[in-house]
């Protein structure tokens, strides 16, 4: 293989990941703005996260991410809940793409479409904390998230 032929490799690939890059800012932002703007109480705060992460805080108790797989050229869009102690789980996965959509179907540039998928994906979050205060229980999250999995 020539120089030339690495060259052009090297060009494919730095541009198929800078548009991968460039989706997920999308979906970000668009997520972003469907959150802030949304006239829904959906007790979401923003919060600060490590470089690429989206971290929102629900209810003041528990922190939702909102990630892209470390692995290079990943397409894997993570939800993980976590609570004030440290516990992590993973709610949900979506893929990306590098034409624009999420789970082939929603659009990274609308803000309503990505807010409605995000909810989707950690709806068992909210159904299995209204279930425990409902009955009056505390939260366990890694039962939460076992359940989300199989319902």
């Amino acid at each position: 293989m020539t120089i030339w032929e690495l060259s052009e490799k090297a060009d494919y690939i730095a541009q198929r990941h800078q548009q991968l890059q460039e989706q997920w800012h999308l979906y970000c932002n668009s997520l972003v703005q469907g959150i802030t703007l949304s006239k829904a109480h959906l007790h979401h705060a923003m919060s600060c996260a490590a470089q690429e992460d989206l971290c929102f805080i629900l209810f003041g108790h528990f922190t939702i991410y909102v990630t892209l797989a470390d692995n290079f050229n990943s397409h894997v869009i993570e939800y993980h809940v976590e609570t004030k102690d440290g516990e992590r789980q993973r709610i949900a996965q979506a893929q990306l793409m590098t034409d624009g959509m999420v789970d082939g179907h929603v659009s990274t540039r609308d803000r309503h479409q990505v807010l409605e998928h995000y909810l989707e994906k950690i709806a068992p979050v909210y159904d299995g904390l209204y279930a425990a205060v409902e009955h009056n229980l505390p939260v366990n999250l890694h039962e939460l998230v076992s359940e989300s999995r199989t319902a």
